[in-house]
Order: C-alpha cells, then structure tokens, then sequence
C-alpha cells in the first residue's frame, strides 16, 4: 500500500502540531515564560530583582519596587515621554539593559 506524500507530510504536519497544542492546553508547554508549570503567573517580586523579566513593562517594576517611572528613565538616559506600558526588552540600548536595571534597583534596595 502506498501512501500519496501530499497526505503523507500533512498527517505528519497535523501531529507535530496536535502534539504541541495538546500539551499547551492542557497546561504543561508553555513558550511565553508568563506562567509558572502550575499556570501561575509569573510577577515581579520586591524581595527579588531577578524576578525582572524583558515582558513586564515599566509599569510592572515601578509598582513592585516603589521607584517611579520617571526616575528609572532619568537615571537611564531613556526618552521622557516613553509609555509606563512599554516592555523592558523594548527599551534596550547602550545606556539601559534589564541587568543594569536589576542591579541599579539591588543598590537602591540595599540604601
């Protein structure tokens, strides 16, 4: 019996991709890194900076840390009108990185 390689490579298609969006709905794949392996969401912690992740936004990090936005984009040299709602990985330059801002707020904690 011969199999067609049209039907052939979408029966395969149709199982790499079935076995992938199983396994994210039933909760055990997850590519975002926005929830823990049990669905809980993963938020910044003020006992921890390297809670930080590039996802979470400005906004995320002044209210868990207590540091107004304002001051995170002075202390950076970043542009004074940017969004609170803009994403840390969006920011990144030569005067800002995600590590940078970890051990700037490590400092800042430890005053």
């Amino acid at each position: 019996m011969k199999i067609n390689p049209f039907i052939f490579g979408v029966i395969v298609l149709v199982v790499f991709l079935g076995v992938i969006y199983g396994f994210q709905q039933a909760g055990v794949w997850s590519t975002s890194g926005k929830v823990t392996s049990a669905g809980e969401r993963i938020e910044p912690s003020a006992a921890d900076v390297n809670t930080i992740k590039g996802w979470m936004t400005l906004e995320q990090v002044s209210t868990t840390f207590g540091v107004p936005v304002s001051e995170i984009l002075t202390e950076f040299d970043l542009p004074t009108q940017t969004p609170a709602s803009t994403a840390l990985k969006d920011l990144e330059s030569d005067t800002f990185d995600i590590t940078t801002l970890r051990t700037w707020l490590q400092e800042r904690k430890e005053k």
